[in-house]
């Protein structure tokens, strides 16, 4: 007759195990019926474009039907405010933008806490923020906007499109010492017209939605906010090669769940989002808008989350924001 010892800590760790364990099998099985993916920004923009290459994918592995849910408005919030208040299940999530770890220090009053109402899954897209000229402005490259501005302190503006491109620009204001104010418009579309008409010299919007342009000729991106040039565009300097030492920003496109998503449930979309990331086509498609394919884990992307809560307070307080 074998005896075993069972004390109070493998009792704990034995109901632990009991507790877990329907979190394990929701993962396992999941999904078992429709899955909703609120994208917080209008149809067409960069959010969108990077729900639909990632989505219908999704929805092939898991043989369910997902539907995107296009609910734009302030800068995000809206449409993250839906999944903030949903079950924690896995079928409404969320997928939007670096804005994400802004807004707390843009806006006064936000509808949910930007950590704990939301679980980090996985980044899908990573990239930088680009510094686009008018050459019908006359700025088809980095020096001839930098000499200009320099030259004529206070003349020239840069257009921005939501929380993540207004508050580079203005890390990009603060480190070049340029005199130039922000221009507020409600979408990437209307700002892009509004450079490629040479109504404004320079605006920033991420790469993936102003490529086509940029090839064409009829808008030139200047510069990068990363700390690296592009892998697919080498000749295209960081903007701390051109004048703003210090400037390192990453911008990306992510997953996130409501809050309290079980761990095991996190970790199966993230490694489903791996395995689509991972495809050719999508690694492609994804390469030819110099950008790069993300996939961290729940927890290292939980600590992204962290840092740049961090470093956004400080920017927003450097360049004198104020929430409203």
């Amino acid at each position: 007759m074998i005896k075993t010892r069972f004390g109070r800590r493998d009792f704990v760790a034995g109901a632990a195990s009991v507790v877990a364990a329907p979190a394990v099998l929701r993962a396992q099985d999941y999904p078992t019926k429709p899955v909703r993916v609120v994208v917080p920004y209008p149809a067409g923009g960069g959010t969108d474009l990077v729900a639909r290459l990632v989505v219908p994918r999704l929805a092939e592995r898991w043989k369910q039907t997902v539907v995107i849910d296009n609910k734009g408005g302030a800068s995000g919030i809206l449409g993250s405010d839906i999944v903030a208040k949903a079950a924690p299940d896995g079928y409404t999530l969320l997928i939007t933008t670096s804005a994400h770890t802004i807004n707390p220090f843009t806006t006064k009053t936000l509808p949910y806490d930007t950590e704990r109402d939301f679980t980090p899954v996985t980044t899908l897209v990573m990239g930088a923020i680009a510094l686009v000229g008018s050459p019908k402005a006359g700025f088809d490259t980095a020096e001839k906007f930098v000499a200009a501005a320099r030259a004529n302190p206070g003349k020239y503006q840069f257009g921005s499109t939501e929380n993540t491109t207004r508050m580079v620009g203005e890390l990009f204001r603060l480190r070049s010492g340029l005199k130039i104010e922000n221009v507020a418009y409600k979408g990437a579309a209307p700002m892009m017209q509004e450079l490629a008409g040479g109504h404004i010299p320079v605006g920033l919007t991420s790469p993936l939605t102003v490529m086509s342009q940029h090839r064409a000729g009829t808008l030139k991106m200047l510069a990068v906010s990363s700390g690296k040039r592009l892998a697919e565009l080498p000749d295209l300097p960081t903007m701390a090669e051109i004048g703003a030492p210090g400037v390192d920003q990453s911008a990306w496109f992510s997953m996130f769940g409501p809050g309290g998503l079980p761990s095991a449930l996190a970790e199966r979309l993230r490694d489903d989002c791996v395995a689509v990331l991972a495809e050719p086509e999508v690694k492609a498609k994804i390469r030819d808008l110099a950008s790069e394919a993300g996939g961290e884990s729940p927890q290292a992307f939980a600590q992204r989350i962290t840092r740049e809560l961090a470093t956004w307070k400080e920017i927003a307080k450097a360049a004198g924001i104020e929430p409203e």
